[in-house]
């Protein structure tokens, strides 16, 4: 899938949350572990595990930078929870290394097409998380819409382009060496 996602710093949290539960219904609690594993000496990660609702998902992404922020091209599966153990070994036995760890914890909720999530992100603060997943091969200007719906979702939660933040976590968490590279 084609990702489309702004991310902002949510300096209201509680007023963020306010509107999604009263536009959305009801946020859905997020509890997330992500487990980022790379080649060794590498600057970016090459496969994620992520714990959540019980299961592992396995993510490669294919990440770049652009002024309106990340791109992503993500292939994913699944599998139960308790393979989590086994799942690490199996990317330690390929040659990859532990990178580090990130931890999201807060609400969830659907706009329509739009996936949004208030989270507490490490020690980093909180963030407002809006993506919409277009499939592989959609054009430049259906993401271009999607960007729009996203940034008019921004503006009526009360989030301003000021906040909006281009860094990604894995450079907040690691530093600026850890940038997205390309």
């Amino acid at each position: 899938m084609r990702e489309i996602e702004i991310k902002a710093h949510a300096r209201d949290e509680k007023s963020v949350r306010a509107y999604f539960d009263a536009h959305c219904g009801a946020g859905h609690e997020v509890h997330k572990t992500d487990h980022y594993f790379r080649r060794p000496g590498a600057f970016v990660q090459a496969l994620r595990i992520r714990e959540h609702k019980g299961i592992i998902e396995f993510t490669c992404k294919k990440t770049s930078s652009s002024p309106e922020g990340e791109k992503n091209e993500e292939y994913e599966f699944q599998a139960p929870a308790d393979e989590i153990e086994k799942s690490s070994s199996f990317f330690h036995a390929l040659g990859f290394e532990d990178f580090f760890i990130k931890k999201k914890d807060g609400w969830e909720w659907m706009d329509g097409d739009a996936h949004v999530e208030l989270l507490s992100v490490n020690d980093l603060g909180w963030f407002l998380e809006i993506e919409i997943l277009l499939p592989f091969g959609s054009s430049d200007d259906e993401a271009e819409e999607a960007r729009k719906r996203i940034d008019a979702i921004m503006k009526n939660a009360g989030v301003s382009r000021s906040d909006y933040e281009m860094k990604s976590y894995r450079e907040m968490i690691l530093g600026s060496e850890y940038g997205i590279q390309g």
